[in-house]
């Protein structure tokens, strides 16, 4: 005997002569076995078959439910293994390997899914082959014997291998039930399939029907049987069914929308046009219009809101994957994050590889934890901002959480839909702790019980917490029966939860409409080809570009792997299955059938249309054929689902770049009741006045759009508080053991003093607790090491200030105005000095550290001397003022609260080289190196030799008049930015409104 190829013209349902074939088969065999691909076509040809009367001698199967029922009768009493339990198995034969000997694979999820696909098709050509000379061929061929031999050790045999031995038993036994077998429709046949059918053919009769678009398989086919030593005919060819026509026939027509935005509502207007012109059906029967999209779940979640709008019903079966439900998604998450903590709490990674922890702040966001947002938000607020909380302090907190949750549960009134909900936040982190993922679903588990719906989502959340409830059931049966059935440990079972899925049927509708127009139901286009000729009203197929439909072949390990063992899988050519799906999606149509995709993508850029769009627009007269097209310009229609006709359009005229309007002026200059009841300026500290006069675009961002960093950093901000703190205390220490300042005679007793506050205050600033605004805490070695170079930077500041200001002493740390009530320039005056040394005859010197290697930008000359090059005098300028004003404010301040004579206002650099810059006196300006003034700084106020003329007191005077004219600008709200802006200022004008109209 041979194996028969038939080509025949019947639709989705056999009909006439193919049943004709099919019944002579039976007369002849007895029994005779259909194979279908799929069990919906399996359904389909089984009404078919009984319609015709052909009894129970016809058996309709799937090829896997064909090879097992043969199993069942010929087996040798192995069961067959399912996909399941085929992941587990594979996932405990490869975490059990050493990672040297698995080198160069990996132990990971996609290492268990290639694997399984190899096991699945290719596992009795593999077993005890001996692979190529490179490695990696070598360790798959070791792991695929390691689980041959494990499913051996459970009574379990894959269904190919069962193949290959039916193969033989068939050849040997020629049993009534494997004598004839018609395929149909089955485009794809693995190796131990096409043996299996080679065997049957041989001892009786084998038939492949292949219609028209399936025609181009047929030498393949035939090759393939061939090859494993069959002979092939191909003498028959049956005449069609009634009703069969092609998609040649249909009346189709083509949609082009221009872009992404126009997509939905362009969509919902042709499905609204397409069962309107439907020919009306049987009296009250509702038009009914299937949807064909590669993603229909995706397009249901867009489409529906557009279509019960129009008065019509729609849904869609939604297919979950694992790591597509909350469950799934927040376990991965918890699991990764709750190992990487465990990793640093035994030091085998820094903090760093887990803090800020966001999927903890994720996790108490997901409905499933129990908590709520506010709760989450505080969570998140304090864990970020805080980086010495540590992995035990973050699972206290997350214990806190999950505390105040349960007590606020239990005052809410009995009747209240969250009473019953119970906070599971922080024993679901603890049970991943401690390797028990059963008890973690359980627990979330009974949160989604015991949610309302509506904490799903107020659209479709009954279907979304009935989705989560059943994977949270099915990962804990996998994990407590199947696993243990198998004896795979659930830590190794965990890693093959991402292979579950769940199915949920979904509909939305339109209360507003007292009859619907129609339905309409999404799937994909294999779905679509095997409804039955004209059984709907109406098809769309949706997105037909390439990229919903490539003609790409399978490429990959499995493939490759395949044809080196010579037991490579017959399949049709994707664009003929394309074509032949297309064909049977179009002729379930009673009516109109319409193409529709999207030419253009976000960026504008050309989306190329399918190859099943090019033909079929070729059948209909090539580039003659009318292609409708929709554009973009109806921007509201697009984004309203309702259409235009409840949506209200605005034109709004922006202001120009960096101009605020009336309203939001007086927001500028915040004001704060005295205590008689006045409106008064909020103070303003020297640092903000600086910036604005510096640049008012970049004030105005930093201090009233204020976009700050979201976590606490490890920046020059930290290690200059860092710095504040060391020098603050350290000066402290100095008085209080008497030395007053530092000298040349107490310097070295002053650097040991200095190594024993930097260690406290280091110790201080690790636990998080700090005088400064952040603390600078290291999560990771390379952070340590930076903070271990601050010390030596310190030391070398100490040496500076021992031959520093001679006759000066710290009198004034960290010296606070927000309490003295001082004005400067006419405004409130607040904000801290870092330090104000005084010597005896009450002279004062303003200092402010900065932690910076480069002084020289604070230098500061008497601006009534003749510059050098231009000879221009810069106090001429009206608005002359210098780039830093923060010490110069201060040391005006400290005139009139505390009646110091200031002498200078300097700016003391603590990293790299270490000086002192800004202004000074005269008398404090350095004649001689080593003269006990300011090292380093040779020109005072007034510069006479330079031919300058403004004292210090003139110079403080002068600033403070130029500030107060920039304060009077800011007060008419000018936020416009600096004719000259600094180099930091593009940091922050991109967030002033450079591209306001993007």
């Amino acid at each position: 005997m041979a194996v028969q190829i038939v080509r025949h013209a019947s639709g989705v349902v056999p009909a006439g002569d193919e049943l004709q074939l099919m019944a002579r088969a039976v007369e002849r065999f007895g029994r005779v076995t259909l194979l279908v691909p799929s069990t919906s076509e399996r359904d389909v040809c089984r009404r078919a078959a009984a319609d015709a009367h052909l009894g129970v001698g016809l058996d309709i199967v799937t090829p896997t439910a064909w090879i097992e029922g043969l199993w069942e009768l010929l087996g040798d009493g192995r069961r067959l293994c399912t996909n399941l339990q085929r992941q587990l198995l594979i996932a405990d034969t490869l975490y059990a390997r050493d990672e040297r000997e698995l080198a160069p694979l990996r132990a990971n999820p996609g290492t268990v899914r290639m694997l399984a696909r190899m096991a699945k098709d290719l596992l009795p050509f593999a077993e005890g082959a001996k692979g190529p000379a490179d490695a990696a061929t070598r360790v798959v061929f070791s792991l695929l014997d390691a689980y041959g031999a494990r499913l051996r050790d459970r009574g379990l045999i894959e269904p190919a291998q069962a193949a290959v031995l039916l193969a033989d038993a068939v050849a040997d036994l020629a049993p009534a039930c494997a004598r004839c077998a018609i395929v149909r429709d089955v485009t794809t046949l693995p190796a131990h399939l096409v043996r299996l059918l080679a065997q049957v053919g041989r001892a009786g009769s084998v038939q492949v029907l292949l219609r028209a678009s399936q025609q181009v398989w047929e030498e393949e086919v035939a090759r393939a049987f061939s090859q494993v030593g069959c002979a092939v005919e191909r003498a028959l060819e049956l005449g069609g069914a009634e009703g069969a026509d092609g998609a040649a026939t249909r009346a189709l027509s083509f949609l082009e929308v221009a872009g992404p935005h126009a997509r939905a509502r362009a969509y919902a207007d042709e499905l609204a046009s397409l069962l309107s012109s439907a020919p009306a059906g049987d009296s009250g029967r509702a038009k009914t219009a299937v949807v064909a999209c590669a993603r229909p779940a995706e397009l249901f979640d867009e489409l529906a809101g557009y279509l019960a709008a129009r008065g019509i019903a729609s849904s869609v079966t939604r297919f979950s994957r694992f790591s597509q439900t909350v469950v799934g998604q927040q376990f991965a998450a918890l699991t990764d994050v709750v190992s990487r903590m465990k990793a640093a709490q035994e030091g085998q990674v820094a903090d760093g590889a887990w803090w800020p922890a966001p999927e903890l702040t994720d996790w108490l966001y997901a409905p499933v934890s129990g908590a709520d947002a506010a709760l989450a938000r505080g969570f998140d607020k304090k864990i970020r901002s805080n980086r010495a909380l540590g992995v035990e302090g973050v699972l206290r907190e997350l214990q806190s959480v999950q505390s105040r949750a349960g007590s606020a549960r239990r005052k809410l009134a009995d009747d209240h839909p969250m009473r019953r909900v119970p906070a599971v936040c922080s024993e679901v982190v603890q049970f991943i702790w401690q390797d028990r993922p059963v008890s973690a679903f359980k627990s979330m588990l009974s949160a989604i019980e015991a949610l309302p719906a509506s904490a799903f989502g107020t659209r479709d959340g009954r279907c979304r917490q009935a989705t989560e409830r059943a994977m949270a059931e099915r990962a804990v049966d996998v994990l407590m029966n199947e696993a243990r059935a198998l004896d795979v440990s659930q830590a190794v079972a965990t890693k093959i939860l991402d292979g579950l899925c769940t199915a949920s049927r979904e509909r939305a509708a339109s209360a507003s409409f007292e009859g619907e127009v129609g339905t309409v139901v999404f799937m994909t286009l294999a779905d679509a080809a095997v409804l039955e000729s004209a059984s709907v009203d109406a098809v769309l197929l949706t997105d037909v570009d390439v990229a919903s439909y490539p003609l790409s072949h399978e490429e990959g390990p499995v493939v490759t792997l395949g044809s080196a063992l010579g037991a490579d899988a017959v399949v049709l050519e994707p664009a003929a299955r394309l074509r032949d799906q297309a064909e049977r999606a179009i002729c379930a149509s009673r009516g109109s059938v319409a193409l529709t995709r999207v030419s253009h993508d976000r960026q504008a850029k050309d989306r190329y249309p399918a190859a099943l769009w090019t033909e079929l627009l070729a059948l209909r007269g090539g580039d003659e054929a009318p292609v409708e097209k929709t554009g973009e310009g109806d921007v509201a229609g697009d984004f309203d689902p309702a259409g235009t006709g409840t949506a209200r359009v605005e034109r709004v005229l922006c202001l120009p770049p960096q101009r605020l309007g009336v309203s939001a002026v007086p927001y500028l200059v915040l004001m704060r009741r005295t205590e008689d009841g006045a409106l008064v300026p909020r103070q303003f500290s020297a640092s903000q006045i600086e910036s604005y006069v510096g640049c008012p675009l970049c004030w105005f961002v930093s201090s009233r759009v204020r976009p700050s960093m979201i976590d606490a950093g490890f920046t020059n901000m930290e290690k200059g508080n860092f710095v504040h703190d060391v020098m603050d205390r350290f000066h402290e220490e100095v008085r209080e053991r008497g030395m007053r300042r530092v000298t040349p005679e107490n310097l070295r007793a002053s650097l040991a003093l200095l190594d024993e506050v930097f260690a406290a205050v280091r110790a201080e600033h690790a636990r998080g607790k700090t005088a400064s605004s952040a603390a600078l805490v290291a999560l990771s070695p390379t952070e340590q090491a930076q903070i271990d170079d601050i010390l030596p930077q310190l030391r070398r500041v100490v040496r500076y200030e021992a031959d520093a200001l001679a006759p000066f002493a710290p009198e004034y740390l960290e010296y606070s105005f927000n309490g003295l009530g001082v004005d400067y320039a006419g405004w409130p005056l607040g904000g801290r000095i870092d330090r104000v040394d005084v010597d005896a005859e009450g002279r004062a010197v303003v200092i402010d550290y900065k932690h910076r290697s480069d002084a020289n930008p604070f230098k500061l000359k008497d601006p009534t001397a003749p510059l050098k090059k231009t000879g221009e005098v810069p106090a001429d300028d009206p608005r002359w003022l210098p780039e830093h004003t923060q010490t110069l404010i201060y040391g005006q301040a400290l005139r009139r609260a505390l009646g110091l004579d200031v002498r200078g206002a300097l700016y003391f650099s603590t990293k790299g080289k270490v000086a002192m810059r800004g202004a000074v006196s005269s008398e404090l300006a350095e004649e001689e190196p080593g003269d006990g003034r300011v090292p380093g700084l040779r020109d005072g106020f007034p510069a006479v030799q330079a031919g300058g003329t403004m004292d210090f007191d003139a110079l403080l005077d002068r600033v403070e008049e130029g500030i107060a004219e920039r304060l009077g600008e800011l007060r008419a709200g000018r936020i416009a930015a600096a004719a000259d802006p600094l180099t930091s200022c593009y940091h922050n004008h991109p967030l002033g409104f450079e591209r306001r109209d993007a």
